[in-house]
């Protein structure tokens, strides 16, 4: 399994496609700055990371599916997939590993985004348009790793669904694209801790601000705690289930 995701990294490296997904990612922080440097008024934190967590539930997703639709359209493009199965690789452990380096990934944009939203909110403390705690600073953090772990894990198993059925990096590219914007039109509604997404935002959102949170929030929390699993268990058992299955090519 080590080995797998090794060359898994090692193609990585190789690929294009991380410098734009790199960009993509960071791209609320980067819009973000530069709309905090032009106007010179007094910003609120809350404000910095309701403007910042918006855009990245918009494009984190997208980001997401795009890179997991690509590691696993390696395969295909390069038509290696049968020499793993030829070498004696479990497709079980192919699939795990390839779901692993898009989940590091993934969290490594994340992590980038993050930090690059705390640089920016003690260079606009030390210009005099905010103020900025540490404990505020951790809080916001712990939401927002939660946000990205949902969104990451969850559009990992869908985005591998999705490439192994069509084996079409455009067509899942699209697909990502739609997946990003409606996975934003279940942040404003009570009923959305029902989607994964959804109760991701207003979870991350519940650390800055506490009345933004859903106004059963017992309920939401249970409810949304219990989608995020079964979307994980139900969407993470379809993917293995299609990358597994035995093709022509292996008869």
């Amino acid at each position: 399994m080590r080995q797998l995701i090794k060359n898994e990294f090692f193609k990585l490296k190789r690929e294009w496609f991380l410098l734009f997904l790199f960009l993509l990612s960071i791209l609320p922080v980067l819009s973000g700055g530069a709309a905090a440097f032009m106007n010179n008024s007094t910003k609120s934190v809350r404000d910095l990371f309701f403007f910042m967590n918006n855009q990245f539930a918009l494009f984190f997703p997208m980001v997401m599916f795009i890179l997991v639709g690509s590691i696993f359209y390696q395969e295909y493009k390069n038509k290696t997939y049968i020499n793993w199965i030829t070498y004696g690789y479990s497709k079980t452990k192919l699939f795990f590993a390839k779901a692993a380096v898009s989940c590091i990934v993934g969290l490594l944009f994340a992590a980038v985004l993050f930090s690059c939203f705390s640089l920016l909110l003690f260079i606009l403390q030390g210009m005099g348009q905010t103020t900025v705690s540490l404990t505020g600073l951790f809080s916001l953090a712990f939401g927002f790793a939660l946000e990205a772990a949902i969104i990451i894990f969850v559009t990992t198993c869908a985005g591998a669904i999705v490439i192994n059925l069509g084996r079409n990096i455009i067509v899942t590219t699209v697909i990502g694209v739609i997946y990003g914007f409606v996975s934003c039109f279940f942040i404003g509604t009570e009923s959305g801790y029902m989607v994964p997404g959804g109760f991701a935002y207003r979870a991350a959102m519940y650390f800055s601000d506490k009345s933004t949170y859903y106004e059963a929030p017992v309920k939401a929390t249970i409810g949304g705690s219990a989608s995020v699993f079964l979307s994980l268990a139900v969407l993470l058992a379809i993917g293995l289930v299609l990358f597994s299955r035995k093709r022509k090519i292996e008869n």
